[in-house]
């Protein structure tokens, strides 16, 4: 993901743009694809000169982590060295207690894959990352030094020093050639996508909702915090203020989900029109264009609708009308709006107050249990052909069904990464073939070298910068030094390159069997668990809502809302728009839950209702939810007409909390009860 082009174009604008990257690549890819040549082609260098025993792996490294950001690149080099450490350590203590068995050995290796595949797929971003490289480095190291325990702890060291030299060399020359802005990109993506909210807030208001639009946007607030997340890596301004930028994204995200309930609301009530719903709609137009100098406009467009709404109230007697809870949605609306102006406000202040919101994300232990697994047969298969067939080359064959299986089991699509990855090593044999036996027997030197290779590489880089094709460049990049496997003193033979290739290419080919006949994707059942997680996660805020707060809820359903969009291209339209409703409802109960338990804290006379409301919802008693609900907002709204002005106002924000709980409750009854 890069910084400078957050966009949510539709699938037809998106084709057309990726037809054009291919016939023109851009000027940043041209940048990337040079850069990272030649700090490949560097670290290849120093590593000649340093007379290590296996230079390809720090030019492979700068491929590896080479990113189209520092804050990426960076990121991505400190979980690289620490899942390397960590994948090292673990191969030498496999070496040592299962050396002499390797029945034990074989067992253990596939099962520390397992383990790091299934956490890395209950991680994000580049932690993930961390976890998959614990596991494959050991399969490196592991199945390389069984064979000569003795030498194992040079040779973890040795694949270390390959690792820092070029992580250092890449992060050295992207520094130097790539430095950016971080916080001008932070605040410029920031800016772009508070556009786009305010924007299609606006026309939900005015009756012109578009749910893809506001689904994207959720999944965009995730996308926001990973890209503020590395830029924080490479910027300490940015470090030192990710909470506000994080609460930013809380506040968008809570003023998606008020619009999009709204839009329910306003959906049932036609005849509901409201000049306040227009003036909150041109306010929101202003917020998209010039939102400087916004906040005393809509702090005295809060009032109005308050005022607005305890009018309502005494008109309405005991019931909470439709027109009341349209009122309400309104103010939240607005102050989440203000919200967003506040802490927008906060990020050019070098005082600002430190900010640490509680971002929370989605797991699926199935999932991860189906990836661990996945790897472990994978791994565990593929070892039990070496030693079944002492294949001389069945070391290579494990080593890349490990690396593939750790690689690519976490991805939303394995079989389909995977393929791309054999394509672009089946490209890597083809050309280093050519290099091999006919280019680089008839040259000599390090310089004719770097010529010969940088050429393929350069174009390896401008691959890798596009999405259509970025699994064959970086299938390309890997192994390209691993076939010409450049070194002081000899060349490769044919033997050992025909080995060498029919290992890689049959150990890519077996990992993809595995992932399409063991667990294979299934959008609908990912559907089913993440549904199923919203059930249970909505039972435990009803048993223990102090475990609980608004942050981590919200972004937990945006973080949710994000992965039905990854299977949303073969999901009908239909239920895509479902699952947006649904999820938005499961949103509201979840938040009028935390708000009702803090407001009974408050008001005792109200403590045995809530108590009844949130029992009712663990059990997942709709029916009775819906009317316990509704009495006790009632005999709130009753109390409140004997009480002052704050009072009043604090029973009935509780009866509003309890009629809202009730009516979406009501609507989405089969949801909540998992049918």
């Amino acid at each position: 993901m890069k910084l400078q082009t957050f966009e949510l174009p539709d699938p037809a604008a998106l084709r057309k743009v990726l037809r054009r990257s291919l016939e023109s690549p851009s000027w940043v890819s041209i940048a990337f694809a040079v850069r990272t040549t030649a700090a490949s082609l560097i670290a290849l260098y120093i590593a000649f000169r340093m007379n290590l025993d296996d230079p390809k792996w720090a030019a492979t490294t700068v491929w590896v982590v080479a990113q189209g950001n520092r804050g990426m690149s960076l990121s991505k080099s400190q979980y690289r060295i620490l899942g390397t450490a960590v994948g090292a350590v673990v191969s030498l203590a496999l070496v040592a207690l299962f050396a002499q068995t390797p029945d034990l050995f074989v067992l253990a290796l596939a099962t520390w894959i397992g383990v790091c595949t299934g956490v890395a797929t209950s991680s994000r971003n580049f932690r993930a990352y961390a976890g998959v490289l614990a596991g494959y480095t050991a399969a490196i190291i592991a199945v390389s030094a069984v064979s000569a325990p003795l030498h194992a702890f040079n040779i973890a060291v040795a694949r270390f020093l390959y690792i820092v030299l070029g992580i250092l060399v890449e992060a050295t020359l992207t520094t130097l050639f790539a430095p950016g802005a971080p916080m001008r990109e932070v605040r410029e993506h920031l800016g772009r996508y508070l556009e786009q909210a305010a924007n299609v807030c606006a026309r939900t208001l005015r009756r012109d909702p578009d749910g893809a639009a506001i689904h994207r946007l959720f999944a965009g607030a995730m996308e926001f915090d990973t890209a503020a997340e590395y830029a924080a890596a490479a910027s300490l301004t940015v470090r030192r203020r990710i909470g506000h930028l994080r609460a930013v994204a809380i506040a968008v995200l809570s003023q998606l989900a008020t619009a999009q309930a709204l839009s329910g609301q306003l959906a049932q009530r036609p005849d509901i029109t409201d000049d306040l719903i227009e003036e909150t709609a041109r306010l929101l137009d202003k917020a998209a264009t010039d939102p400087a100098g916004l906040t005393p406009a809509v702090a005295a467009m809060r009032s109005t609708v308050d005022s607005e709404l305890l009018a309502e109230a005494d008109a309405s007697g005991d019931s909470c009308t439709p027109r009341l809870l349209v009122l309400n949605r309104l103010g939240l609306l607005l102050a989440a709006l203000d919200e967003i102006l506040i802490r927008t406000a906060l990020l050019d202040r070098a005082d600002a107050p430190p900010s640490r919101p509680d971002f929370a994300y989605h797991r699926d232990p199935v999932l991860a249990w189906h990836n661990g697994i996945r790897a472990f047969v994978a791994v565990l298969a593929a070892s039990t052909f070496w030693i079944l067939s002492a294949w001389p080359s069945g070391a290579s064959f494990v080593t890349i069904v490990g690396v593939v299986s750790a690689l690519f089991s976490t991805r939303p699509n394995s079989v389909t990464g995977a393929l791309g990855f054999l394509k672009g090593a089946a490209c890597a044999v083809l050309v280093a073939a050519v290099c091999n036996f006919v280019l680089l027997p008839a040259v000599s030197g390090f310089v004719l070298l770097a010529y010969i290779a940088g050429f393929f590489m350069v174009g390896t880089g401008l691959a890798m910068r596009n999405p259509r094709i970025a699994a064959i460049g970086s299938g390309f990049a890997i192994f390209f030094w691993n076939f010409i496997s450049p070194d002081n003193s000899t060349r490769i033979n044919d033997a050992s390159f025909l080995n060498s290739a029919l290992a890689t290419l049959l150990g890519i080919a077996f990992s993809t069997a595995v992932f399409a006949i063991l667990f294979p994707t299934d959008p609908k059942s990912i559907r089913v668990r993440l549904h199923r997680a919203v059930r249970r996660d909505l039972a435990e805020i009803a048993r223990t809502p102090r475990k609980w707060n608004a942050d981590a809820w919200l972004s937990r359903t945006a973080d949710r809302l994000s992965r039905l969009l990854v299977i949303g291209s073969v999901v009908p339209r239909a239920t895509r728009e479902s699952d947006l409703r649904g999820l938005v409802a499961a949103w509201t109960i979840g938040d009028s839950l935390l708000a009702i338990h803090d407001f009974a804290a408050k008001h005792s006379t109200a403590r045995r209702s809530v108590a009844a409301v949130l029992k009712r919802l663990h059990r997942a008693d709709v029916t009775r939810l819906v009317s316990v609900c509704g009495a006790a907002a009632r005999r709130l709204k009753r109390q409140g007409r004997e009480l002052g002005d704050k009072d009043r106002r604090e029973l009935l924000r509780g009866a509003i909390l309890l009629q809202t709980i009730a009516d979406t409750a009501k609507t989405h009854a089969d949801s909540l009860r998992g049918r």
